[in-house]
């Protein structure tokens, strides 16, 4: 009697024991997958993250004039600058900026503003002006409101139009 007890003792020990084996099998197996579509998931977000990052600038471009048949001496410096105009109540936020002397050339002066898309909420304005100097003093500066990015039409460029200052 002890004989068979003992057996069917071992024959049941030896079940649940080969039963925990193959599960064991099973959920290294199950983990291996997981880790292999993680790692196919991870090289899959590196792949879009490369795209997103070649996304994430954009340009606004346009040109900058004034209606005075004067020309600019070539030390004349314009200031073209995209700013966050939302709140009307504080002052505007600067985005990005470019700054160049006239040297030579005549009016219009071309512009290129480069962005980051990460600073541009959807629900916010964004407007354009610029200013030219001579010898540090305003001459001319924008008196109007040129939106761009997030206004109805979407504008990516924006011809300036700049009002003589009264010295």
């Amino acid at each position: 009697m002890k004989k068979s007890l003992l057996v069917a003792l071992s024959v049941a020990t030896g079940i649940t024991m080969v039963g925990c084996n193959s599960t064991d099998k099973a959920e290294k197996e199950t983990v291996k997958q997981e880790v292999v579509v993680q790692e196919d998931v991870a090289q899959s977000d590196a792949a879009n993250t490369e795209v997103i990052e070649v996304a994430e600038t954009q340009v606004v471009t346009g040109s900058v004039g004034y209606r005075e048949r004067i020309a600019l001496p070539a030390n004349a410096v314009i200031t073209v600058t995209l700013s966050d105009v939302s709140l009307a109540d504080a002052p505007s936020k600067t985005i990005t900026e470019e700054t160049f002397e006239a040297g030579e050339k005549s009016s219009p002066f071309d512009y290129s503003l480069t962005f980051n898309t990460a600073d541009i909420q959807p629900n916010h304005t964004y407007a354009v002006r610029a200013t030219i100097k001579i010898d540090g003093k305003l001459r001319f500066t924008t008196d109007t409101s040129y939106t761009v990015i997030t206004d109805q039409e979407k504008t990516m460029q924006q011809d300036l139009l700049l009002k003589g200052v009264r010295q």
